[in-house]
Order: C-alpha cells, then structure tokens, then sequence
C-alpha cells in the first residue's frame, strides 16, 4: 500500500512540474525543436545501443569513449526552448604510450549547455549520407554527433568534422568514422583574432572498430 501512494506521489510531482510538456518521439516525423516546451525523447531507445564504455587498442595507442544519456535536457539555444534526450560522451586517446587527451573527468560535470560536452549526439543519418556506410542495412541508421577537444574550443568556426558511430556484431562493436569534412581553406583563427597553430584534433581522423568493455 505505501508502494502505491509513493508512487502516486511521484507522478502527481512529475505531473505538477512538466504540466505542459507534449512528448514526442526526437526520430519521428514531428519538426523537430518546433513546439515550445516540448519534450523530444527517444521514445524507441535507440541512444541505449551506445551507452557504456569502448575501447580501440592497437599497438600502443589506444581511443576510449563512455558514453552516457542526458535524459529532458532543457535546450534554450533555439527560438525555442525545449527538452531533449541526448547521447553524451567524453574520451580518451593514448599514441605510442602517450596520453595525447583525456576528457573522461568531464562527464561528472552537469552542464546547462550541451555543447560544453566534448560528444553529443545531433542526428540519425542514412548508409547513404558521408561518411557512407555499405555493410549497413537498408533502413538501418547510425547516430551523428558533435565532436570537440578542450584545447581546440577557442578556435574559430572550429574544425570541420564528422563523428558517426554504428554497433555491430551484437552491440558489442562499434564502429567510429572520423572524417575531415572542411575544403581546407577555413579561416582557422583564435577567438581573439590571432590564427590557431592547430589545424586538427589530437584524434587523427579515420575509421576506428572498439570493443564494448564489461
């Protein structure tokens, strides 16, 4: 009995806190980001799939990712302010035995801003869209994100990329495609006007396979 009424306290919080909030699945057919105060959640699971920690190692270098999810994250960086489920990661790459970057501490943050996380996820894309994907099912999607390094923030208009990632073999791979997607001819200044003496990321571009760790 005391199960029920907490429960029913619950929802009757959760009812009185988000009284005007629509949910709608984020990979549906709804415009997406359209509707005030709306909540844009992976209805499905499909995020799920990524969540964990992976791991590329060959050789002496290595590239770890954890992911997590942020579930009714409040976005206000539109005309319109909406909640959001997103996938966040943070990484890790080693070459040659030498820690080049480690952002991993960055996931214990709860920031207000999802762009202050070095991986978030934007979009589903086709096996059609670059990076292409030609061992993907024909309606199978993979998952689109955001990829950034501390380092490299102040740099303007950033650098150019594509982060695309798809499981496999069970969900226990994943495959990353990290792709230079500039014309090479970006404007590569500091924030404050100087020009950037990075024209990269400390992860070099290009097709990684990790394994799913336990």
């Amino acid at each position: 009995m005391k199960v029920s009424i907490y429960s029913l306290i619950f929802v009757c919080t959760i009812f009185n806190i988000y009284p005007q909030t629509p949910i709608i699945d984020m990979y549906g057919n709804e415009k997406f980001g359209g509707i005030e105060g709306a909540y844009y959640k992976d209805v499905n699971g499909f995020n799920d799939q990524y969540v964990g920690t992976w791991l590329y190692s060959n050789d002496g270098n290595s590239f770890k990712i954890t992911f997590v999810k942020k579930l009714m994250f409040y976005n206000v960086t539109g005309p319109k302010n909406y909640y959001e489920d997103y996938l966040i990661g943070e990484y890790q790459y080693i070459e040659n035995g030498v820690e080049k970057v480690n952002t991993l501490s960055n996931l214990n943050n709860s920031f207000t801003d999802i762009t202050d996380y070095n991986l978030y996820s934007q979009a589903r894309i086709f096996k059609s869209t670059y990076p292409l994907c030609p061992e993907c099912g024909e309606d199978e999607r993979r998952l689109l994100l955001n990829f950034n390094e501390p380092s490299r923030r102040n740099i303007w208009n950033g650098i150019s990329n594509k982060f695309v990632i798809r499981t496999f073999d069970g969900q226990t791979k994943l495959k990353v495609q990290f792709v230079y997607t500039g014309n090479g001819l970006e404007s590569l200044n500091t924030m404050d006007g100087p020009p950037a003496n990075v024209n990269s990321f400390s992860v070099p571009y290009g097709e990684y396979i990790l394994v799913k760790q336990l």
